[in-house]
């Protein structure tokens, strides 16, 4: 199965807000537990795995919340995924998590030099 990014960050949105039911667009059953399995694997969320393959998500971790720190921003996610897309396709998360980064102290920058 192939990993979706935009699944990932979907169902990170949705523990933070709150919502009991994760993220419902569309996806089948299966594709959605394994990509709460891959957020745990990762290390930004804890879950548990009730029966083999069916993970329920528990809790973000800090490493999930420092994530979307940077991937909350739809205008950021979407120049992050466009960069990758048009130059080499698909890129690691870690790459992404740094274009990210990058775009938010380019943000960060502009913003201290307009108060100037």
């Amino acid at each position: 199965m192939k990993r979706d990014i935009d699944l990932l960050r979907r169902i990170l949105l949705d523990l933070e807000s709150g919502s009991s039911a994760v993220h419902d667009g569309g996806e089948d059953t299966e594709t959605l537990h394994y990509h709460i399995q891959l957020l745990h694997d990762a290390g930004l969320i804890v879950a548990d795995e009730l029966v083999p393959g069916q993970w329920w998500p528990e809790r973000i971790t800090w490493a999930g919340h420092e994530f979307l720190d940077l991937a909350r921003n739809d205008i950021s996610w979407n120049r992050a995924k466009s960069n990758v897309a048009s130059k080499v396709g698909s890129a690691p998360f870690g790459i992404v998590q740094e274009l990210l980064a990058r775009d938010l102290r380019s943000a960060l920058s502009s913003a201290r030099t307009k108060k100037k």
